[in-house]
């Protein structure tokens, strides 16, 4: 089959050798547009090469989207569960290896994959939207979630409460203005699960 490119270059070459001709009959137009006609359609059938693919986006690490929050609540229920059964198995332990390995079983690292299961999301996607809402959620929160605030003096919770507000003021316009708005009103119960699954983990390794 001939080659395209030398299709191309050989109808150029014929306009240029019937162009240089001094004499002689010169070449018709018909004869010359013919001849320009063959080079372009040969020009344009020889492939092009194509632009190199563009890197994939880093699903993982994508913007927060309203329907996280459900699924972050999801994998904080699933992960507290998976700490749980590591304490009874620590409580159950009859030698040094069963006991480190149910202290083992309760870190975050450990439970990461029962709480992305839950969340329908794999563990790397699970373990950022974990990371950022627990950021989110703790300077959203009121001060009671983290402490028993009426044990303490009123100027006090007041205090830590302004400092709480300032931070959310800091922090707040890097995450999707709607992201932030949906989880104001559940931030007081979301901190309390991440705080009851933080007092497990404590438990289960056996420190408290």
């Amino acid at each position: 089959m001939p080659d395209r490119h030398s299709g191309a270059a050989r109808a150029l070459l014929l306009v240029a050798l019937l162009s240089a001709c001094g004499g002689g009959d010169k070449p018709s137009a018909e004869d010359s547009s013919a001849a320009a006609d063959s080079a372009a359609s040969a020009a344009a059938a020889a492939p092009t090469p194509e632009a190199p693919a563009a890197a994939p986006a880093n699903d993982a690490s994508a913007p927060l989207t309203v329907a996280d929050i459900d699924r972050w609540q999801k994998g904080m229920a699933a992960e507290l569960k998976a700490v749980q059964d590591a304490g009874a198995q620590l409580k159950a332990a009859k030698t040094g290896n069963d006991t480190l390995t149910a202290m083992m079983g309760a870190n975050e690292t450990a439970t990461r994959a029962a709480g992305a299961s839950a969340a329908g999301l794999d563990e790397s996607r699970y373990g950022f939207i974990a990371s950022e809402l627990s950021a989110l959620t703790m300077v959203l929160a009121p001060v009671e979630a983290d402490f028993e605030a009426g044990k303490m003096p009123a100027a006090m919770v007041q205090s830590m409460q302004q400092e709480r507000d300032r931070q959310a003021a800091q922090v707040t316009p890097k995450y999707p203005p709607d992201v932030v708005e949906a989880l104001k009103p559940r931030a007081a119960e979301l901190r309390k699960q991440q705080m009851t699954l933080v007092g497990w983990r404590v438990k289960a390794a056996g420190a408290a």
